[in-house]
């Protein structure tokens, strides 16, 4: 009797792997419910101003639409009146405790200024908004749109996303948004100053910095040096060295005036810095700061794929703003990998966060591509590979990765 392909196969991938799809039975370990959201949400300024008394008052309209608006008003007393930012205070609480506002934008002050922000992000999440001021001596003025409201970069299936918090009406919600929607910020840590030590001849100076660099997980780099006719020089010795020892696109160290500056190469890419040195022979360690923390959003997994999303006019499948997705935080599915990239077992594992025209934010890769790509560790997580490149039925480059949390 003839035996179909599936008879002889044990995994659906092995006949048609597809972005985003779970690589086999029971491959699906943990994952993560996430909307997408916008990626920005609408905000104005309003300006309290003038000498408030206590017979002003002040009424704020906010709506979805100028045609829906709902007021709300304080008026000022003995305390609320003492001066523009006891007044602003004031108005604040009024719209946060008013139904029909409060659930759609938040406010907040400073001084005599408080800031409305829309609670959703996305361009369908907009708000009308007026205001006056009556009664007394304190102006209201309604300022412009500071920022406009704009929807979410589109995922695709098989891409890392990141992952985020809303707050909504009632409670909080998770939110997926494509790579590179985040703030990433390179972190910057300096030294004490180490010519106010009295290290001389036959001491050393060391430094140790670890992160993942390379794709393949934490390491350590270190060195140390011989003090050399002065502390500045030696300091400057060290920084020669380490530079010498550490991965392109990791870390870079300069010396100035016996302090010690380490400079993250690419945004996003953590590190931690452990020094000593001796004075006489007496071991001491090197207090560093961290002068610019390193910043990078929370990785919220691999976007699997989903089969109630229809294709757009492109013929291409994604999730768009409202969607609600899985997220894939612990183990094998197919990921989407960068064009012309060859993977194999034992790689080292990068996403993409800078994308050129050809190329898309969120794959996967097994190179740095100059600090375009960062290392899967930078968002939390361990990333192996469990089989080499296979084309999809979109005619995707894709191959199976094994995800966890670091």
């Amino acid at each position: 009797m003839s035996r179909s392909l599936l008879s002889k196969t044990s995994r659906m991938g092995d006949v048609n792997p597809v972005a985003g799809a779970i690589f086999g039975a029971a491959s699906n370990q943990d994952e993560t419910a996430m909307q997408v959201g916008g990626s920005a949400a609408q905000s104005q300024p309003i300006t309290i101003a003038g000498t408030p008394a206590a017979t002003n008052v002040l009424t704020i309209n906010i709506g979805e639409d100028a045609g829906s608006l709902v007021t709300t008003s304080v008026t000022l007393d003995a305390t609320t009146a003492t001066s523009v930012t006891t007044a602003a205070a004031a108005l604040v609480d009024a719209i946060n405790a008013k139904p029909g506002i409060s659930n759609l934008v938040f406010a907040s002050s400073a001084a005599g200024v408080i800031g409305v922000v829309g609670r959703q992000k996305g361009a369908s999440a907009t708000f009308s908004m007026t205001g006056s001021a009556t009664g007394g001596g304190a102006t209201l003025t309604v300022g412009g749109i500071a920022q406009t409201a704009g929807d979410a970069t589109p995922i695709p299936f098989g891409v890392m996303v990141e992952r985020s918090s809303a707050t909504k009406a009632v409670g909080t919600a998770a939110i997926g948004s494509a790579v590179g929607s985040g703030t990433y910020t390179a972190q910057v840590d300096t030294s004490e100053d180490l010519t106010s030590k009295s290290i001389t001849t036959n001491d050393y100076i060391s430094l140790t910095i670890t992160g993942d660099f390379d794709g393949k997980g934490r390491r350590s780099f270190s060195s140390d040096v011989v003090f050399r006719s002065s502390v500045d020089d030696t300091v400057g010795d060290l920084a020669n060295a380490i530079n010498a020892a550490l991965p392109a696109s990791s870390v870079s160290v300069g010396a100035a005036s016996g302090v010690l500056t380490l400079t993250a190469e690419v945004a996003g890419v953590g590190f931690e810095a452990n020094g000593g040195f001796t004075v006489s022979g007496a071991a001491d360690v090197i207090d560093f700061t961290a002068t610019t923390p390193n910043a990078i959003p929370f990785g919220g997994g691999v976007a699997l794929k989903s089969h109630t999303i229809e294709q757009n006019a492109d013929g291409e499948s994604e999730y768009g703003m409202g969607d609600t997705f899985s997220g894939l935080t612990e183990g094998k599915c197919y990921v989407l990998l960068d064009s012309g990239i060859t993977v194999a077992e034992g790689d080292a594992c990068f996403v993409r966060v800078t994308a050129g025209a050809s190329e898309q934010v969120g794959a996967f890769s097994n190179v740095s591509d100059s600090g375009d790509n960062l290392p899967i560790g930078s968002y939390g997580f361990k990333g192996i590979w469990v089989g080499g490149n296979e084309t999809d039925m979109n005619g995707n480059n894709v191959a199976p990765l094994y995800i966890s949390r670091a």
